[in-house]
């Protein structure tokens, strides 16, 4: 017994080795080992969900859905890394296309500048063909494209090349540069369209990504490129003093736009275009983050019209006005700075018809107090032809009331 009793500590010492070895070894392979059960409290834990999750691999207890997972993973690597940003790309890339515009630009011989100064010989008018890029979207099936007017301006030839490879002449069906858009038109089969949705739903924050062909002519194929960002903003005015061009309205984004972007889509998480790339702030030539474009809703207002028109009826109200100055309400008797003096008056027009005529005082306009001509002015920039605008004028010291109705400038 004493000799015996001397083995029982080794023995106890291995037994705890071996318990403890086989725990550390289940911990690492996912399989942890447990006291054997009785046959019920086996199955039941067998129905536990965490089961499946702590099976070791190869056991055959992975869920199903996994099984399909991996399955689609193998068949598109994009599944298993996918996201609404992929998935949009995926739903517009194909869409997106990349112009080529042969510009005739005129320009100085300064050589000649003497002889013509001193009449020697007659002047001269001379040009030069100048190759420009940009990019666009189809948005119809019939080879309806959009693009940025200034991407067009001045073109003798546009060129447009598919993401496929294709290159298709396009035709200009009008060009709108009030909101700096234009609307083409290639033949073409199987011709890949994108979905265009409103803009009147944006929210600052969401996603925004920006499609285009920039710097396309060093590129070596096709593909457009993809830029992510937010809506950094919505309804931005901007005034460009070189061109006394105003951007009323316009979408702001951080996704980068950089030169041959303009006239491509901007793209929501469902792979909607909801606005087209127009410009961008910068002091080098290249994104820096401030970036904007033309809401979706204006676009398809604009292809509206020229589908079914053939051009976009721009409105006219028939009047000319000014700000009411001090000067103007000193000559005119009245005190009340918030309105605009009528100057002027078509007559016919829209605004003759409504019953305003010249020395008027435009008191309200669609609904809105004119504290200033900016109101009108942009009032006249989101409308239509066949709006109608109520008015409240003052004419020697009495109000009185109307409506226009917008008709085409002629």
């Amino acid at each position: 017994m004493k000799g015996g009793s001397r083995w029982w500590p080794v023995i106890a010492g291995l037994l705890l080795g071996i318990l403890v070895g086989a725990g550390l070894l289940g911990v690492r392979y996912g399989a942890p080992w447990r006291w054997p059960q009785p046959d019920g409290q086996q199955a039941a834990a067998g129905a536990n969900p965490d089961s499946a999750a702590t099976a070791p691999a190869g056991s055959g207890k992975h869920d199903a859905r996994d099984h399909k997972d991996d399955r689609k993973a193998e068949e598109d690597p994009g599944v298993g890394r996918g996201s609404a940003i992929v998935r949009a790309t995926r739903e517009v890339a194909p869409a997106v296309v990349s112009i080529n515009v042969v510009q005739r630009q005129s320009v100085r011989d300064p050589s000649m500048d003497y002889w013509e100064r001193m009449g020697m010989i007659p002047h001269r008018e001379y040009y030069r063909d100048v190759q420009s890029l940009g990019s666009g979207v189809i948005v119809g099936a019939d080879g309806t494209i959009v693009t940025n007017y200034h991407v067009i301006d001045g073109a003798i030839q546009i060129i447009v090349n598919l993401s496929d490879g294709r290159q298709l002449p396009a035709s200009l069906l009008d060009a709108v540069p009030l909101y700096d858009l234009a609307v083409l038109r290639v033949e073409g089969k199987g011709l890949p369209v994108a979905h265009m949705a409103s803009s009147e739903d944006l929210e600052i924050g969401e996603w925004a990504i920006a499609i285009g062909s920039p710097f396309g002519y060093l590129l070596a194929d096709t593909q457009p490129t993809v830029t992510v960002g937010v809506i950094s903003a919505l309804n931005r005015d901007i005034k460009i003093s070189e061109s006394e061009r105003a951007y009323l309205g316009m979408i702001q984004t951080d996704a980068a736009i950089n030169p041959g972007n303009s006239g491509g889509p901007l793209v929501n998480t469902r792979g909607e275009v909801v606005g087209i790339n127009t410009f961008i702030f910068s002091g080098s030539g290249g994104s820096v983050g401030i970036g904007f474009a033309v809401p979706s809703s204006r676009v398809m207002a604009v292809v509206d019209e020229v589908r079914k028109f053939g051009h976009y009826r721009e409105t006219n109200a028939g009047f000319t006005l000014y700000r009411l100055s001090p000067s103007i309400m000193r000559s005119q008797g009245v005190t009340d700075p918030k309105g605009a003096f009528v100057y002027a008056v078509t007559p016919g027009s829209a605004a003759w018809k409504a019953g305003l005529r010249p020395n008027d005082i435009l008191r309200e306009l669609g609904g809105l107090r004119l504290d200033k001509l900016d109101t009108i002015y942009r009032l006249m920039y989101n409308s239509s032809v066949g709006d109608r605008l109520s008015f409240q004028a003052e004419r020697d010291h009495r109000i009185f009331a109307g409506e226009i109705i917008l008709e085409e400038t002629p």
